[in-house]
């Protein structure tokens, strides 16, 4: 994530990856794959093919797609013939996007401009940008029916003003509110480990709880979370213990604060034993080999998921970034 990635490092002695893209830097050229092979991953595993373990499309659902395009101008020079062919197969009603990196103002009207003209139907956009450095962060959140509020940063927090890099965008909608995320990495030498998990993770959750409880609507929490739940998420899990993204500070902070705190992990609780990463490192041919990690979820709240959740399902043949776009269908209005 940003200038702060983790490290793929990876069984068989491969160098170590930083993930994503420096700022300015251009994301690996778009090229439509086929979905990774079982035989590339580790033995005995099962990996997820959304071809034959996604459910049925269903009508009357709310189809939400969030996708991490590690820098938007790079992504839409990369990727036009993807999002293109992504847009029109799935048709999303809410669409979220994670790092844009653009800034606020002119400078980045013509790549969000050229981005919305992929998506006719959703015609309310709403963006938040990094105001401390360029070319870094920010979210965003495209919707076919305007939300009936949208808000910036960690309203419940006594520190919300200060949500700088552009990481949360929250949007109310008649049964629900989907909360669009882009969690800080740890860093490299994780120096910001004690911020992550002490602070940014403490005041999600509290956001979260408060939508819940005080505005008495469930919550979709959806985006990067930079966190490799559990040993299936990284595909070697012995050789990341101290990488941002899989320490165990991370992964009890997880648990603790989402997963013990009224939230579902989708995905996993839909496919339990499925490998489904959802990143990885351009270098080494690590997406072919399907060395990765899942680093982008659905988190719905309980209540929500037992009742409504339909299917979440991993898209990763699309390309233009180092993350795989995700979805979910949820059978409830907008």
């Amino acid at each position: 994530m940003d200038d702060l990635p983790p490290v793929d490092q990876v069984a068989d002695g491969d160098s170590k990856q930083k993930r994503g893209t420096e700022a300015g830097e251009e994301a690996a050229p778009s090229k439509r794959k086929k979905t990774v092979a079982k035989k590339n991953s580790p033995e005995n595993a099962v990996v997820y093919d959304p071809v034959t373990m996604r459910k049925p499309k269903k009508k009357n659902c709310v189809s939400i797609v969030s996708w991490n395009v590690a820098g938007l101008r790079a992504f839409l020079k990369k990727a036009s013939e993807d999002l293109e062919t992504l847009v029109a197969e799935e048709s999303p009603d809410i669409f979220c996007i994670q790092e844009h990196k653009l800034q606020e103002g002119k400078h980045g009207e013509d790549a969000r401009a050229a981005f919305h003209k992929y998506f006719p139907e959703c015609s309310h956009g709403y963006w938040n940008f990094s105001t401390v450095k360029k070319g870094y962060s920010g979210t965003a959140i495209l919707s076919k029916k305007k939300p009936l509020r949208v808000t910036y940063g960690l309203t419940h927090e006594e520190h919300s003003e200060n949500d700088e890099e552009g990481r949360i965008i929250t949007a109310e909608f008649d049964s629900f509110y989907i909360v669009n995320t882009y969690v800080p990495n740890s860093g490299a030498g994780l120096k910001r480990l004690d911020f992550r998990v002490q602070e940014w993770d403490v005041a999600l959750s509290n956001h979260v709880k408060a939508l819940e409880e005080k505005e008495g609507k469930p919550v979709v929490l959806v985006g990067d979370m930079n966190c490799a739940a559990e040993e299936i998420d990284i595909h070697s899990p012995k050789t990341n213990l101290r990488s941002a993204g899989f320490t165990i500070e991370e992964r009890e902070s997880f648990a603790k604060r989402y997963l013990k705190n009224g939230l579902t992990d989708a995905f996993r609780t839909l496919h339990p034993g499925v490998i489904g990463y959802t990143y990885w490192g351009y270098r080494f041919n690590l997406r072919a080999k399907n060395k990765g990690w899942r680093l982008d979820y659905f988190l719905v709240s309980d209540s929500l998921f037992r009742s409504s959740v339909y299917d979440c399902y991993h898209l990763p043949s699309f390309m233009g970034s180092d993350h795989a776009p995700l979805g979910i269908s949820v059978e409830i209005d907008a």
